[in-house]
């Protein structure tokens, strides 16, 4: 529960925004690499 209220405090600052946005894309881009058809190699 502590984790959770320091991450909201956390957001409230505009450096906490732009490092949330940050983790959030690179966790997307990492969870469609991993979910990513394999590509044929030859």
């Amino acid at each position: 529960m502590g984790a959770i209220l320091d991450i909201t405090e956390m957001l409230k600052e505009p450096e906490g925004m732009v490092a949330a946005l940050v983790v959030i894309t690179g966790g997307y881009f990492f969870v469609k690499w991993v979910f990513a058809e394999p590509e044929e190699e030859e």
